[in-house]
C-alpha cells in the first residue's frame, strides 16, 4: 500500500520560509519547466508567449477589477 504524496502542500511549506526574492526564482524555474514540456511536445511556445502577453494587458486592466471577488 503507497502512501499519497501532496506534493502542491510540500511545495506550498516549503516557500513559506522564502524571500520574495526566491519565490521569484521558484516562480521564474517553473515557467521554465512549462516551456520546457512544450517544446518537447511540439507547441509553438513563441506563439504561447505573444498570446500571453497580448492577454496579460487585458486581465491586468484596473477596469476588469470589477469582476474580482
Amino acid at each position: 500500500m503507497s502512501i499519497a504524496v501532496n506534493y502542491k502542500e510540500i511545495i506550498i511549506r516549503q516557500l513559506e520560509d522564502l524571500s520574495p526574492e526566491l519565490i521569484q526564482e521558484v516562480i521564474d524555474f517553473a515557467e521554465f519547466l512549462k516551456i520546457k514540456k512544450m517544446k518537447i511536445s511540439g507547441v509553438d511556445t513563441d506563439s504561447l508567449l505573444l498570446q500571453q502577453e497580448s492577454l496579460g494587458r487585458i486581465w491586468d486592466s484596473k477596469s476588469e477589477d470589477l469582476y474580482a471577488l
